[in-house]
Parts: structure tokens; C-alpha cells; sequence
């Protein structure tokens, strides 16, 4: 495979800069979204719907306009998000991230060079194992496409979401690519040159704003959730082993956190980018951790579990991974991360969401704390979508008294 260089892949073309000044201020009548068929970027279209009077044309990998509109359905759907009043706001667009010109006709093109005034770009490849050239061409191409396209006709307020995994400062033009081999590693590195690419489109005078959310989470009210989030699976396997890691409940062990993604949309679309000057990387994460040995423990609540060591669940998840029609074959994958998790070693890096915190001071846009209540929200999704099993009793042993939670129709 020809060798991709993510510094050099850091360079905006010369040619892109945005053609004339952005819209007179006030609010995007027009927004183009990517991902809207993602986790995010769905709850970012249920937002924008709720919450502005834009339309919205979603650029959507379909193999036409009823495909495109069906694939848009069945992810809102998914996450109990759907309803048949705001579609007439909603435009699919069929489009590819890894095609020039986005896989866009000219007069698709032109169109929405002349009417989009702002873009939330959410799309990307996403791949736990897979290198940087394998992305390459949806997350760093793709978004260089995207600035492209908000810079045409006249420059159009772009944000950008990356993540809180990419280190550094996007306008540090020294800082060299984050080195591979670590897992998520491509996908890191992908993020990392996209941000630089979006930030030298902001030095050349277009609005823009980079979000970097950490771990997100279900909906904090129905639990919807994406179904491919290692941690989840991290607990399935607790359910369907019932066996789970013994791990030591002290400060400064292993803990997790993660935000609601409907807190994370919100804030997204509150901050989104203003015409004034390249910013600093908005970080979107939950203020609140929860030790490990707690989110197992809500666990046990729920399923009949016995604690082995953390050895010996290793052991017992690698065995079983074939088994169980599959559903194990994911955290088997996984087993790696885990031994990190377990051993605290995984932590994400502390960051300093501070700008944040003031762009959002008074909104009323806070992020929900990681309590067992919501833990209690996810597992009844979680069971409701069959990821989970329906727990066959009521556990002896449940630390504390055990709940029952109304059950819920999917």
C-alpha cells in the first residue's frame, strides 16, 4: 500500500480559502451535516431540528436519494429519535466522504455552494484496528473536501468534530503526528491532520470551531446508545459470562467516564463556530468519573454474577469469545484494552475544558453526572435493543437493595 505521510497529508491545499466574506450574522438558515447516520451526528440532526429553524441537508453514502432518505430513517429510529414532522427540514444528500468533490455532481456542488451558511462536519471512517491509510482518504481527504466546499461562493461557519484523544494544539505548525501503533491509533492520526487542515482554513479567514468530546455515552433519558462502544461490550460479557473482574474499589483505581451524547450535541450546537477568529479546541467531557468496581457492582445488581480475578476473566472471556452466537466476539477483540482498563493504565489524559465551561455558563446546557441512576437507564436499553440479556432472576447477593426499573417497550 503506498506509504501516506500524515505531516505532509497536514498541508491545506494552497488553492482553498474561503471566496468571500460569511453571511451576515444571525442564524444558519442552511446547514449541511455529515454522519448524520452515525451515533453523533444523529442526535446532532435531532438537534438542529429542535432547536433551530434551519434545514438541514445531510451528506449520506447511499445508492441514491430513497436509499440515502431510508438509511437517515432507520439510524433515527435506532435511536428513538425519529419523527415524521421534521423530515420536510431534511435534504439527504448522497455523497461519499473518500470521493473528490464528495462524490457531488458540479450542479450538486454549486447548489449547496450557494446555499449552505454553515457546516457541522461529524462524518468519519471509524476503525479501532484500522491504520491511517486505511481512513485516510474518508477522514483527511473527506475533510479537506468539506473545507473546500465551506469556502466556495463565500465562506460558511465549519465545525468540526474531532476528539479529545488527539493531542496537542492544531496551530502548533511544529508538533509532529501522534506515533502509531497504538489502538485507535489511525483513526487518532486522521483526526489530528483533519484538525490542522480545518485550523489552517481558519487562518485563511474561515469561521471555524474543532469540538473534541470524550467518550460519549447513551441518551441520558432513553439510554439509546451506539451498540460498538468497548465498555459495553466490557459489561455484556460480565452478563453473559456471569463472571466479573474483581477489582479493588480505592481512589485513584480504575475508573470510567463518558457523556451523554445528548448533552454533547447540545453543547455542539450551542458553540458552534462564530466569525471571530480562530479558537481553541472545545472540549466536551464529564466532569464526573465512576470507579470501575462501581459500574460493575450496578451490574451485579441486575445479573447474577460471581467476582473471579482479573486473570482469570481474561482467561475465561479469550475461551469463550466463539461462543455465545457471537455476541462476545467484539470484547474478544478487545481483551488488550481491557487489561489496560483493569489495571487503570487506559486512563485518558486529563484536559482543560475550560473554554468550554464559559461558552456554556448560563445556557442551562449542563452534562449529567455518572450516578447509578443512569447507569440504570443504559442497562434497560441496553436490554431492550438485545444487546444485553433479560436477567433471569433477581441476584441474592446485590450490593445494596435492588431496584426493580419499569420496563420499557423498545
Amino acid at each position: 500500500m503506498h506509504h501516506h505521510d500524515p505531516a505532509t497529508d497536514a498541508v491545506l491545499d494552497r488553492g482553498i480559502a474561503p471566496d468571500g466574506a460569511a453571511r451576515a450574522a444571525g442564524p444558519a438558515r442552511h446547514v449541511l451535516l455529515t454522519g448524520a447516520t452515525g451515533f453523533l451526528g444523529a442526535f446532532l440532526l435531532r438537534e438542529l431540528l429542535d432547536r433551530t429553524d434551519a434545514h438541514v441537508w445531510c451528506l449520506i453514502r447511499a445508492d441514491g436519494d430513497h436509499h440515502a432518505a431510508a438509511r437517515l430513517r432507520e439510524a433515527m429510529r435506532r435511536y428513538l429519535i425519529w419523527d415524521d414532522l421534521s423530515a420536510e427540514r431534511v435534504t439527504p444528500v448522497v455523497g461519499d466522504l473518500t470521493a473528490p468533490s464528495l462524490g457531488l455532481t458540479p450542479a450538486r456542488w454549486a447548489e449547496l455552494a450557494e446555499r449552505i451558511d454553515a457546516v457541522q462536519h461529524a462524518g468519519a471512517q471509524v476503525g479501532h484496528a484500522a491504520p491511517y491509510s486505511a481512513l485516510r482518504a474518508a477522514n483527511v481527504r473527506g475533510t479537506q473536501e468539506i473545507v473546500r466546499l465551506a469556502c466556495e461562493r463565500r465562506g460558511k461557519p465549519l465545525s468540526f468534530i474531532s476528539t479529545a484523544a488527539v493531542p496537542g494544539d492544531p496551530a502548533d505548525r511544529a508538533a509532529t503526528p501522534p506515533p502509531p501503533g497504538r489502538p485507535g491509533g489511525g483513526y487518532v492520526t486522521g483526526k489530528w491532520v483533519a484538525e490542522r487542515l480545518v485550523r489552517q482554513a481558519g487562518d485563511r479567514g474561515l469561521p471555524v470551531l474543532i469540538h473534541r468530546p470524550g467518550r460519549i455515552s447513551g441518551h441520558s433519558v432513553t439510554g439509546a446508545c451506539q451498540l460498538d462502544d468497548g465498555i459495553w461490550h466490557f459489561v455484556r460479557a460480565i452478563t453473559l459470562l456471569g463472571l466479573a473482574p474483581d477489582v479493588a474499589a480505592s481512589d485513584g483505581g480504575p475508573d470510567v467516564s463518558f457523556s451523554p451524547v445528548d448533552y454533547v450535541a447540545r453543547a455542539i450546537v450551542r458553540m458552534s463556530a462564530q466569525d471571530t477568529g480562530p479558537a481553541a479546541p472545545r472540549y466536551l467531557v464529564n466532569h464526573s468519573r465512576m470507579p470501575l468496581s462501581e459500574l460493575i457492582g450496578h451490574v451485579a445488581k441486575r445479573y447474577a454474577v460471581s467476582y473471579v480475578s482479573q486473570d482469570t476473566w481474561l482467561e475465561r472471556l479469550w475461551e469463550a469469545r466463539h461462543r455465545h452466537d457471537g455476541a462476545l466476539l467484539k470484547a474478544g477483540v478487545l481483551v488488550k484494552y481491557y487489561r489496560a482498563l483493569l489495571s487503570g493504565t487506559g486512563r485518558p489524559p486529563t484536559v482543560n475544558d475550560g473554554d468550554s465551561v464559559r461558552d456554556l455558563a448560563g445556557t442551562g446546557i449542563t452534562c449529567p453526572p455518572l450516578d447509578g441512576a443512569l447507569i440504570g437507564v443504559y442497562l434497560d436499553y441496553f436490554q431492550s435493543a438485545g444487546f444485553l440479556p433479560v436477567p433471569t432472576t433477581t441476584p441474592i447477593h446485590a450490593k445494596g437493595v435492588h431496584r426493580e426499573s419499569p420496563v420499557r417497550s423498545a
